[in-house]
């Protein structure tokens, strides 16, 4: 059903609706045409049929008065004169025979003739007498009596009733051309009333289909130009208006992502050009302090100021480790592989967080490490990685609690997975974001969790975390390895 709802569907309808206008207008004009003609051609039959009775009776009356002259005024040329009237009046039943069309009119027509045939009997048997012949005493009662009162009577009932029906037939016919015309009216006003609707429909549909979507969509596009590249045009209208709303959703998306992109290289490139100046400030000093902290814990200094010494000496090579941490960050665009065995990288990440897991009395197990793994990998930069996931599992962990480090191959990569038993993460960590992020810790940088997706990445492997279904959380670290490559799977 949506299909129907375009531009084409429209244009389809009104195709199919001119073409049914068409046709409604030629059917029309040809029942008009056929009516029309077939009324005229009634009526001229109607009106000749009126006619030549009107005619037949005005030769019979003129036939009696050639009588009345050929006996009483003993007129020589009434006797010719009366045979051509009846002669005339023979054709006139001729042709009235001939354009009868209905029985009625057929019966009707015979009995006129009938009728005439007995008038004429009698007034051929008058004329068959010569002029002056009849006597004068004997003409009046002739034509009066038998022939007036009786004959011409009956002939007189025939006219009229033949006059009655043709009158009725013209009647009809007048009727069925008022019919005529007012059905040729209909059909001249239906095509009108159907274009008028279709104006109304297309005019309803344009409005409803394309101008009120086309005008959101404008408002939409200011919106856009304006920079509020999050706002999305509302999917209305035709099929072409919802084409043209995706695309334009689409690009507005496409723009935002590629604005976001910007904005994080714009970002990521001043943090490079930034960073290295500040960490080449901030290490000189922070090595003449720790040379300095060297030279001067000597061994007869009391025990409080050694410690003080030594505090000092940690202190420096923990912002050594987070401004290397930084810099690795920021520029690890070109790792150097070297094929090594996976347990190992994780164990040598573990030998240098130790202290950190007896100050908190953790244990930590391994499950299948007795298997090698080999795989392919920068170790500097993966050791670093695993050394932050490891950290942050054991500053989240309760003390005397107990982290899992568990290695599964499956078919073409391998995974590391780092269990613990703390509280969880109170934000969602993105692969996405390689900006700084927040952190838990009172000292934290921010820089863990992003260094450790970015190194992933590197190595074109993945870094998810998901909350356990007990207590604490699970960090699996993902990465391809060779086929050839077997472990348990666990």
């Amino acid at each position: 059903m949506k299909k129907l709802y375009s531009l084409r569907a429209l244009q389809t309808v009104y195709g199919l609706a001119f073409l049914l206008l068409l046709l409604i207008s030629a059917v029309g004009g040809l029942i008009a045409f056929q009516a029309s003609e077939q009324s005229s051609l009634e009526a001229q039959r109607v009106g000749t049929l009126l006619k030549t009775v009107e005619l037949t009776r005005g030769d019979l009356y003129r036939q009696l008065k050639e009588v009345f002259d050929y006996h009483f005024l003993l007129d020589e040329d009434a006797d010719l004169e009366y045979k051509e009237l009846g002669r005339r009046s023979q054709e006139n039943f001729v042709t009235l025979q001939a354009i009868a069309v209905t029985n009625k009119e057929k019966v009707a027509i015979q009995h006129l003739i009938d009728a005439y045939q007995v008038v004429n009997i009698r007034v051929t048997k008058i004329m068959s007498f010569d002029r002056g012949q009849i006597p004068q005493s004997e003409r009046l009662s002739l034509l009066d009596t038998e022939l007036e009162n009786e004959d011409l009577s009956a002939l007189e009932v025939a006219f009229l009733a033949t006059e009655e029906l043709f009158l009725v037939a013209q009647t009809k016919l007048e009727s069925s051309v008022r019919n005529l015309v007012q059905t040729a009216l209909i059909l001249l006003f239906l095509p009108i009333l159907i274009a008028a609707g279709l104006l109304l429909f297309a005019r309803f549909f344009l409005q409803r289909a394309f101008v009120k979507p086309l005008a959101d969509l404008l408002d939409s596009m200011k919106l856009f130009g304006g920079g509020n590249l999050d706002h999305q045009a509302v999917e209305q209208g035709a099929n072409e208006m919802l084409d043209l709303q995706r695309a334009i959703n689409n690009m507005a998306n496409d723009l935002s992502q590629s604005r976001n992109a910007v904005v994080h290289n714009e970002k990521q490139a001043a943090l490079g050009a930034l960073v290295p100046v500040v960490a080449h400030n901030i290490r000189n000093p922070l090595a003449s302090i720790r040379a300095t902290a060297e030279v001067s814990n000597i061994s007869n200094l009391n025990t409080e100021t050694q410690q003080a010494f030594s505090d000092i000496i940690g202190t420096v090579d923990r912002l050594e480790k987070w401004l290397l941490a930084l810099l690795n960050f920021l520029n690890p665009s070109n790792p150097t592989f070297t094929d090594c065995q996976f347990q190992q990288c994780v164990d040598n990440a573990l030998s240098l967080i130790n202290p950190k897991v007896s100050e908190k009395e953790l244990s930590i197990k391994k499950d299948n490490w007795d298997n090698p793994v080999n795989i392919s990998l920068d170790t500097n930069l993966m050791e670093q990685a695993i050394y932050g996931l490891i950290v942050n599992a054991i500053d989240a962990s309760p003390r005397k609690g107990k982290i899992n480090l568990g290695l599964t191959r499956l078919e073409d990569q391998v995974q590391l997975r780092i269990d613990d038993e703390g509280q969880g993460f109170s934000f969602s960590p993105k692969q996405q974001e390689f900006s700084p992020g927040p952190t838990t810790k009172t000292r934290g940088s921010g820089l863990g969790i992003p260094f450790a997706y970015k190194i992933c990445e590197l190595h074109k492997g993945s870094l998810t975390f998901e909350q356990r279904p007990s207590v604490g959380t699970r960090v699996t670290v993902s990465l391809p390895v060779a086929p050839s490559t077997a472990i348990p799977h666990g």
